[in-house]
């Protein structure tokens, strides 16, 4: 029951920010762009942008035909898969309205959202080429459940960025274990060292940094208000461009690097060699993109409020009752017992164990129904170490000690860090 209420409550907090970002967002003072050009470019934006640039170098690299991006959030990802590589993307969160066609039925969320939780993914085996967790593993309450699940529905490529799941040595991760206060909603508590992404992601696995300070326009450690400046010079795009590819140049690990990008291909899955010759074209797209989304959200955000306050003007299709696609459902899988699903009015039903699921506006809400099993399955362990002995044993050492971060502190973790400053402390 204590994953299930860390998980209901990290959902209601997500979903209260995402009302109050929705009317930040509006205010013209943090409008990033105008015109297509950047005008008040952050070092947030700009680490945003690196992130999908590095994402998209990787997918230059593969071969595939459909994709899933798993807690996809207020993040557009699928929509630019489809416009550059022209498959079927899909969306999935936690947070149910972060699926709902709110910003339009530009980004093709209607007829490609589910709503999940984790670790539990309601598709069948193999249903996507690629699969991408971007900036979630740090927050998952079973974050080695969750990749054993990620490699169960992704036929070639596994891809997961985290800024904060990586650390540097074990001594930062002990304490940034150590530290963490899980009656915080969506709190980081997952810390693992490059090791321990090695023997859960295992032979063939690639990685880089995710973030190389030295290459960034300011230092990523120094305050906001320091880094202003740099960020304030890239007013235009070719600035801004020459920047993301200066910092997406460097990958290794070591000082002045944060995070991580993991790649996992699965057996026979091609990689082709890195094209750095593209790096600028990614760069200028995803700018161009940036700035088309801001002001196409804004947009799409009013016209879904106009919407809300007066149902009356709302068109007729997509609307609310919406039943789920018959192509979703053939991609879903029931979370309860694994069996296939079928429409039942706006949700789903399972013809195996009969248990039904709501949905609205075409999005099926599938969460499990049943407690989550407190001990790591030899299902997931054979899914992500195989027959290495090592490696389950690192593995099942790493999920013995995520599960000492589900406790709530007690007085000597509380005196602790009176004692000890977190390393994660600015």
């Amino acid at each position: 029951m204590d994953r299930e209420r860390r998980e209901d409550g990290a959902r209601a907090w997500i979903a209260g920010n995402l009302q109050r970002s929705v009317r930040a967002s509006s205010d013209p003072d943090v409008r990033v762009y105008a015109g297509g050009q950047p005008q008040r470019m952050s070092p947030y934006e700009f680490a945003r942008l690196v992130r999908k640039l590095k994402i998209f170098r990787w997918l230059e690299r593969f071969e595939f035909g459909s994709f899933l991006d798993l807690a996809s959030g207020f993040e557009h990802i699928p929509y630019l898969v489809t416009e550059r590589y022209s498959v079927p993307a899909y969306y999935a969160d936690m947070v149910h309205q972060f699926n709902l066609p709110i910003d339009g039925l530009f980004y093709g969320k209607l007829d490609h959202a589910v709503t999940l939780q984790l670790p539990v993914l309601p598709y069948r085996d193999d249903a996507f080429d690629v699969v991408l967790c971007s900036e979630v593993f740090e927050h998952l309450v079973r974050p080695i459940e969750a990749i054993a699940e990620m490699m169960r529905v992704a036929r070639k490529y596994v891809v997961l960025t985290t800024l904060e799941g990586l650390a540097v040595n074990r001594w930062r991760r002990i304490l940034s274990h150590w530290h963490v206060d899980v009656r915080v909603p969506h709190v980081e508590r997952n810390f693992l060292v490059l090791d321990e992404f090695a023997a859960l992601f295992g032979d063939g696995w690639q990685h880089e940094s995710l973030l190389y300070s030295p290459n960034f326009p300011a230092s990523l450690v120094e305050a906001v208000t320091d880094q202003a400046p740099a960020y304030d010079a890239l007013d235009d795009t070719d600035a801004l461009v020459a920047a993301l590819c200066r910092a997406v140049s460097e990958g290794r690990h070591g000082p002045g690097s944060l995070g991580v990008v993991v790649v996992k291909p699965k057996a026979g899955a091609l990689v082709r060699p890195p094209r750095i010759q593209v790096d600028a074209e990614l760069a200028r797209w995803l700018v161009a993109k940036a700035a088309f989304e801001e002001e196409w959200t804004q947009t799409a955000l009013g016209i879904w409020a106009a919407l809300e306050r007066n149902p009356a003007l709302r068109p007729k299709d997509p609307a609310p009752d919406r039943p789920v696609a018959p192509a979703l459902l053939a991609l879903l899988r029931c979370p309860d017992c694994g069996g296939p699903l079928d429409g039942a009015g706006t949700g789903a039903r399972c013809g195996v164990c009969g248990q039904t699921f709501p949905g609205d506006w075409g999005v099926p809400i599938l969460y499990s129904s049943r407690p989550a099993d407190g001990a790591l399955t030899d299902k997931a362990l054979s899914r992500l170490c195989g027959d290495s002995r090592r490696r389950r044993r690192v593995v099942r050492r790493i999920a013995r000690r995520l599960r000492r971060n589900e406790r709530a502190p007690g007085p000597v973790r509380k005196l602790a860090w009176r004692l000890l400053p977190s390393p994660n402390a600015p």
